[in-house]
């Protein structure tokens, strides 16, 4: 079926062309529809509709519009004003030429000649051109196009992710959490290595199957099917063998550590639980096989079907890397940064640390006295309470006259009092050095461990969050810029996951009473700035989420080279996107207003096809950490 006609002039990268009356086709369902024309019998000039114009001569532009859209409100144009008078007219951005025989996608290097019919473009070639089958890609969603439920799927090559970085930026509600779990979820099950600082306990449950999805659609089969039973049980097994010695050191921080082997103790030998795993190993080695809970129930019947089938014919010896397939998913951390002198780091960085945790900046003299104290110290284990009750032994000594005992004995006193503090909010304390190098390094403790949830939503307050992200990011990135860790050769890419970054690492210099900006902030932007700007040579790689992106550093930001735009309806968050999304149109900008809950502008350099394009994304597979609040349904529902 023809759209339409190529009408006036074209380029290389643009043309228009002419469909008929709006009641044969709404333009509402046109608007960033793909389109195809044909060139010859192997090659298609496929484009996006852009925006869609109509014109009257007896009507302003924008009258003209408003009534030829208004058909679907009952709003009709004027007897006196004939619709043969109006022209509709399709923009159409080029995306390039696809060759049918090598299925490849090349610059148009000719314009289209006018008067040649345009069509809609085909599933088969949609799917094509942003979704690819290698194991190494994401499984985000599926295209989104107008007045349709597309079967097109969209994918993100996963190195990209790791190695150049990422920003998830949205409005509350409009999905940003889901789309950031979907991404864990996808690299967690491809055996990437994650860091995640997750403020709200959104990712704490990533190691669990969606109860609702699996109480819906597998629940019943698992329990009615004994083939399935015994397949489950046989993963539980592989699961099991584990020698327990291997992550003993961390019983004390994830209880899950302290016998691999009890369901009670350990969640992800539950039945459910290991058919979450065996669900995503086998949407992995077939993309038709993704599941999107939102979409037709009959259609999402057949694949249900499939993906039981799939399962059943798994080989768990040849069908996934060993490596992958023993992997614990996650360990769950709700831990403060062990305040102690390390010897991998010199003073300064002890001195940041404790800076951070109190809230105050020493002066140039303040550092001086501690650095020479904590230089000549003898007991290297001396850490938190233990170390600052000796540092405040060290002030407590000096003159009464001396200017800088006042001010030390103040930053100390509070550092000391967010200490107790955590340790009554059930923190634990983190060896920094101890975690690094377990969870980054090959064949460590936590080397078969994919994700590290740092719980922060019990830590005193966003300057303790912040020595947090400081600390780790930190740690790990002098690690492997002096090669003591080597990506490939003993030790592993890892992509660290800043959730509210607005909160943790913010654009605007925060000051405190002093006007000096707060030491917790600049040491958690210096951090991110250091692995945003080197990281992605090392195997550092960064995954920035966030409400209000003009609020997030922005050398941080400026460095992901690709997005995913929920609705962005703030001026400052529209012209801060515009500044370092370059590969977003005016359209897409003009688009992020109005996009609908669940649905994405994605651009960059992880799509198979550098263009933006927007996506419906799937529901999330793992349960949910914190649920969005309904109070008032509740007491209508109870």
């Amino acid at each position: 079926m023809a759209l339409g006609v190529i009408f006036g002039e074209t380029s290389t990268r643009e043309f228009a062309f002419l469909f008929g009356d709006s009641q044969e086709l709404e333009q509402s369902k046109l608007k960033f529809a793909y389109v195809q024309v044909n060139l010859d019998d192997a090659n298609i000039a496929v484009a996006r509709v852009i925006d869609v114009n109509t014109e009257n001569p007896l009507l302003g532009r924008d009258t003209a519009k408003f009534y030829s859209e208004g058909d679907t409100t009952g709003i009709r144009f004027p007897d006196l004003m004939s619709r043969r008078f109006t022209l509709y007219q399709a923009k159409c951005e080029v995306i390039g030429q696809y060759n049918g025989l090598t299925a490849t996608i090349e610059p148009l290097t000719q314009p289209i000649k006018p008067g040649v019919e345009v069509k809609p473009l085909t599933e088969d070639i949609l799917n094509q051109l942003f979704s690819a089958d290698e194991q190494w890609h994401l499984r985000l969603g599926y295209v989104e196009t107008p007045g349709r439920q597309s079967q097109a799927q969209v994918s993100l090559n996963a190195d990209s992710i790791i190695t150049m970085h990422a920003c998830v930026f949205g409005m509350t509600g409009m999905g940003k959490t889901t789309t950031t779990a979907v991404l864990l979820e996808e690299l967690m099950f491809r055996g990437a290595k994650t860091i995640v600082f997750d403020p709200h306990s959104d990712y704490t449950n990533i190691n669990r199957i969606n109860h609702r999805l699996y109480s819906q659609f597998f629940k019943e089969k698992v329990e009615t099917d004994e083939n399935l039973r015994r397949k489950i049980e046989e993963y539980r097994e592989l699961l099991k063998n584990v020698e327990p010695a291997t992550v003993d050191p961390w019983k004390n921080i994830d209880p899950s550590f302290n016998n691999l082997t009890s369901e009670e103790i350990n969640e992800e030998l539950t039945y459910e639980n290991v058919f979450y795993r065996l669900l995503n190993v086998c949407v992995i080695r077939d993309p038709r096989l993704m599941i999107d809970s939102s979409r037709n129930p009959q259609e999402l019947g057949f694949q249900i079907d499939d993906v039981i089938t799939s399962i059943m014919h798994l080989n768990l010896q040849t069908d996934l890397p060993e490596t992958l397939a023993r992997r614990k998913l996650t360990i769950k951390l709700n831990v403060f940064p062990t305040l102690r002198m390390y010897p991998e780091k010199g003073v300064y960085f002890t001195l940041r640390l404790i800076e951070a945790i109190a809230g105050e900046a020493f002066s140039p003299a303040q550092q001086g006295f501690l650095f020479r104290w904590l230089s000549g110290l003898t007991d290297l284990t001396l850490s938190n309470l233990a170390l600052l009750n000796f540092l405040r032994t060290r002030v407590n000594a000096l003159n009464d006259e001396n200017p800088s005992k006042v001010p030390l004995t103040r930053i100390i006193a509070r550092a000391i009092r967010t200490i107790h503090s955590l340790v009554q909010r059930n923190c634990s304390p983190l060896n920094l050095g101890d975690f690094v190098e377990a969870f980054c390094k090959h064949n460590r403790d936590l080397s078969n461990v994919s994700t590290a949830v740092f719980n922060l939503s019990d830590l005193e307050n966003n300057h303790v969050r912040r020595a947090l992200v400081y600390a780790v990011m930190e740690f790990a990135f002098d690690e492997y810029k002096s090669r003591r860790f080597v990506m490939g050769e003993n030790a592993h890419p890892i992509l660290f996951a800043i959730e509210e970054a607005r909160t943790l690492i913010p654009r605007q210099e925060e000051s405190n009473s002093s006007g000096e900006m707060h030491p917790a902030t600049r040491a958690a932007r210096l951090a991110a700035r250091q692995i945003a700007t080197e990281g992605r040579k090392m195997g550092l790689g960064m995954l920035v989420i966030s409400q209000r992106p003009a609020s997030v550093d922005p050398l941080t930001v400026s460095q992901a080279n690709t997005l995913i735009l929920h609705r962005a309806i703030n001026p400052e968050d529209q012209s801060y996107i515009r500044t370092v999304g370059e590969g977003l149109s005016a359209e897409d900008l003009e688009t992020l207003k109005t996009v609908k809950e669940g649905v994405a502008i994605v651009s960059g350099d992880a799509l198979k096809t550098r263009m933006s394009t927007l996506v419906k994304i799937r529901n999330r597979y793992s349960e949910p950490g914190t649920e969005k609040p309904r109070p008032i349904r509740a007491l209508w529902t109870d």
